[in-house]
């Protein structure tokens, strides 16, 4: 049987730094929430996810993320896919943000601090927002995976898994810029024809294609400024046939959220799309998951979570 509270904690989180700081952060906790807690320690790509399955399969009734945007996106999908065949679902999860990008949690508020956050999940008071699916195929074989904050393909996924396969002592704001200057001036964009909520095909010229259920990826850039966690809609939002000194030239644009105006950018919101044609790398919540990306669709009212 698992406790009541469990925590899913990355220690690589952080360029590795929450390897250090977790036995102060857990005493913490501890001295917050008592006896009726267990952690649970992730070694390996897609570790959370399973622990997560396992202590919500032993009746664990919050799980609580420790980590980066990656680490939470693993979690909601051993949530959501517990949910899927289990009867119990009144479980939650909780985020206590310490990655590279924090990129989520821009959007939804949630207690900076460990005691802040202890009073969070001990008042108990969750909100719902939605989750996002993603279709793709992986060696052929089609597969599914979900994400709760920004999915991209194109150039968006080139620079994320550089970023992943880097260094991140920097920083996150200065390594996402340094991966994007380095990744789109060798980028081709590439056309992409998509179907939203069963239009007519569109045809496009791509260099990034964001489906956006959060505003942030990138470390604080912000692709979809209005987006809305609880809307039941996608933000998608196609940058299309844009060169590197048109993108390198509206950084800050995109940072500000202000480049929507832009004649290259296309934006609407939907709930489902379809896309042929594209064999580009897919970012899930600033994870590189494979390529050739299928379907989109929103889950509305998928994961109980607590925030501020």
């Amino acid at each position: 049987m698992a406790a009541d509270i469990v925590f899913i904690v990355n220690p690589a989180s952080a360029n590795g730094g929450m390897r250090r700081r977790w036995k102060t952060y857990e005493r913490i906790f501890r001295h917050e929430l008592g006896p009726g807690l267990e952690v649970r320690t992730t070694d390996h790509r897609g570790h959370a996810t399973q622990l997560t399955r396992a202590a919500l399969s032993e009746g664990a009734t919050t799980i609580v993320s420790v980590g980066g945007d990656g680490t939470f996106n693993e979690v909601v999908n051993g949530y959501l896919g517990h949910r899927e065949t289990a009867r119990n679902t009144d479980a939650c999860v909780a985020v206590f943000s310490a990655g590279t990008g924090a990129d989520f949690v821009r959007t939804l508020p949630v207690p900076a601090t460990p005691a802040a956050l202890a009073r969070c999940i001990r008042e108990h008071h969750p909100r719902t927002i939605d989750a996002g699916l993603c279709e793709f195929l992986d060696a052929g074989a089609r597969r599914t995976r979900y994400f709760v904050n920004i999915a991209e393909f194109g150039s968006g996924g080139a620079v994320v898994d550089r970023v992943n396969r880097s260094s991140k002592i920097l920083g996150g704001r200065l390594t996402f810029v340094l991966a994007i200057l380095r990744t789109l001036p060798r980028y081709r964009n590439t056309h992409v024809v998509y179907e939203a909520d069963g239009g007519p095909p569109k045809e496009v010229v791509v260099n990034d294609f964001v489906v956006a259920n959060g505003r942030y990826f990138g470390a604080g850039l912000m692709p979809a400024p209005g987006a809305d966690l609880a809307d039941g809609l996608l933000d998608v939002v196609i940058f299309g046939d844009i060169d590197f000194k048109t993108a390198r030239r509206n950084l800050p644009a995109l940072r500000r959220g202000e480049h929507l105006s832009l004649k290259e950018v296309t934006t609407f919101r939907c709930r489902e799309l379809r896309i042929r044609g594209a064999e580009e790398m897919i970012d899930l919540d600033g994870e590189f998951v494979g390529r050739h990306p299928l379907r989109f669709a929103v889950v509305p009212n998928a994961v109980s979570i607590l925030a501020e």
